[in-house]
């Protein structure tokens, strides 16, 4: 009797967990995304952010924003996003150098 106990609660479990989960993915996007480059404009990582951010728009069917913020190799640009409200819609883009 504990066992099939144990067994519903977890199946019940899983099943909170993943509507829960099905119900966030629904409500994100709901605002334009802010994509964060830590290099200046019409560079070659600003010129790739820019190619991401246009084939973003499509599939999460909100605006994506290329803002550089240049200085410090990129350091800047990343401190800025890590030091913003971790909501999910500003993201740093960076590249291995």
């Amino acid at each position: 009797m504990l066992c099939q106990f144990k067994r519903l609660a977890w199946i019940v479990g899983f099943a909170l967990a993943a509507a829960h989960a099905a119900a966030q993915e629904r409500d994100y996007p709901n605002r334009p995304l802010r994509l964060v480059v830590g290099f200046s404009a019409g560079g070659t990582t600003d010129f790739m952010a820019r190619l991401l951010a246009d084939r973003m728009r499509g599939p999460l069917g909100q605006i994506v924003i290329v803002e550089n913020k240049t200085g410090a190799n990129g350091a800047i640009g990343a401190e800025y996003v890590a030091r913003s409200e971790p909501d999910g819609y500003t993201l740093y883009f960076a590249t291995a150098g």
